[in-house]
């Protein structure tokens, strides 16, 4: 019987796309939600580590399975600002590798997170806005020489297909 009804309904294509996109947009939600969670534990312990060592290029070791997270979230609704936002936080703090050296393939990536926001301003989250905006701002700011590489290094055949990332780590 029950079989009979769903079989006498006609197919509504858009609104199983509709359904997909809000489930979609659901488990981005939740995957940045625990990215969030995640990353203030790590810098928890990377404050830690700070106190016990020097500030010695911590966070290039630190923070990959919440960029894993934002990835996904990303990837499942690439229109969520906030992962992107917080993508280009982590990103930054990962492209530091101590002694005052940062590497390109991050810092381009975390650049295209923020502008992605910044693009976006007029649906953007007022916090994400602002944050995009300085993560740009600290980008702009570190010096030529502390980027030894070029960016060709972080070439076409480096990008995630879901992300468009160019870390090779990503």
């Amino acid at each position: 019987m029950i079989l009979a009804v769903i079989l006498s309904r006609p197919f509504d294509s858009q609104r199983v796309e509709r359904v997909a996109r809000n489930d979609n947009a659901d488990v981005s939600r939740q995957l940045t939600a625990a990215a969030d969670d995640l990353f203030a534990a790590e810098q928890k312990a990377s404050a830690t580590w700070r106190k016990a060592r020097s500030n010695d290029g911590v966070d290039a070791v630190l923070y990959e399975d919440v960029l894993a997270l934002l990835d996904a979230a990303i990837s499942a609704d690439p229109a969520n600002l906030h992962a992107r936002t917080l993508s280009a936080h982590v990103l930054l703090l990962k492209a530091y590798e101590g002694d005052g050296v940062y590497d390109v393939c991050r810092l381009l990536d975390a650049r295209d997170d923020a502008e992605y926001v910044v693009n976006r301003s007029s649906t953007a989250a007022a916090p994400d806005l602002a944050s995009a905006r300085d993560i740009l701002r600290q980008i702009r700011r570190i010096p030529p020489s502390a980027i030894p590489d070029p960016p060709s290094i972080c070439g076409e055949d480096d990008h995630d297909n879901a992300t468009g990332k160019t870390s090779e780590t990503r």
